[in-house]
């Protein structure tokens, strides 16, 4: 006689948002944002530098002596540089930068990864309260 197979208990899957792998995404997003373009990632999708487009208080096309590149110089053509050369010299950002970029993750994946185990109790205790709350399908710590 044929054995029965042992119905796997279903267990359920956190669909909401983990807010220390939001904030991980965010330290290595500013990395790849400060290497690549030179603003922080909140800046790169808001500016337009060349020509002066979107906030104003960030349409400055030269930063102590670097060159700031917005979204929007990436994917249209402005008054100054062309989308073409802006895309050039974001590469040539990638080229001269990937060493320190490549280091800094490594170093943010580890640190991470060892205040993740030095926080446990803590994050614990938060995510307990989220439940009591009742938040415990939306947030995670």
């Amino acid at each position: 006689m044929a054995r029965r197979r042992k119905n796997k208990t279903r267990r359920r899957q956190f669909k909401g948002v983990n807010l220390w792998n939001a904030a991980e995404s965010l330290v290595q997003a500013n990395i790849i944002t400060q290497g690549a373009f030179n603003v922080d990632p909140l800046a790169f999708l808001i500016g337009k530098y060349s020509d002066g487009y979107g906030n104003k208080a960030l349409a400055v096309s030269n930063y102590g002596g670097k060159n700031r590149i917005g979204l929007g110089e990436i994917l249209w053509d402005g008054g100054g540089k062309t989308a073409r050369e802006e895309r050039a010299e974001a590469w040539n950002n990638v080229k001269n930068n990937w060493t320190g970029m490549l280091g800094m993750s490594i170093l943010t994946r580890v640190g991470f990864s060892a205040a993740k185990k030095l926080t446990r109790g803590i994050r614990r205790d938060m995510n307990k309260g989220f439940k009591m709350v009742g938040l415990q399908n939306e947030v995670r710590v």
